[in-house]
């Protein structure tokens, strides 16, 4: 009888693998849980002070400020002949939802804030803020507490 030596893992082998994956796994996924929490903070706050900026350009460029956010996509001015729009697309918030919203009100400095998410743009204070009133919790690690409507 002529046996022939079969080349495969032992069970051992198998158990030893998955446990060194195992173990891996359980040090590298929390370094990235809190990853995404940190990116959408970093990119609301970014988007936040780009919006500001441009309606200071808006009112340096036209002598006045806009009268809502959505007039920074239809005015344009002269870029060196050019004709550009104080911004090609509303940018997006992404503290209200992790999909992100970009949806634009227009309030008054004593109209209550919706918190439906987006941007809020007060008229009679020319300030542009984060339509979220709410403290952020323990997941949005260093924000905690903070209001993003305050920024």
């Amino acid at each position: 009888m002529n046996l022939k030596k079969q080349n495969s893992f032992t069970l051992l082998e198998i158990l030893i693998v998955i446990s060194i994956i195992a173990i891996l796994a359980a040090t590298i996924i929390p370094n990235f849980i809190g990853f995404d929490t940190e990116a959408r903070l970093a990119a609301s706050k970014t988007n936040l002070s780009t919006l500001r900026t441009r309606v200071t350009l808006f009112r340096t460029k036209e002598g006045r400020y806009p009268k809502a956010l959505d007039e920074l996509l239809e005015v344009t001015y002269s870029d060196l002949g050019v004709l550009k729009p104080y911004l090609d697309k509303m940018p997006v918030e992404l503290i209200s939802s992790s999909e992100g919203s970009n949806e634009t009100i227009t309030l008054k400095s004593d109209d209550k804030l919706p918190s439906d998410g987006g941007w809020a743009y007060i008229k009679d204070k020319a300030k542009v803020i984060i339509d979220w009133d709410k403290e952020l919790d323990a997941k949005w690690g260093k924000a905690e507490e903070q209001n993003p409507s305050e920024w």
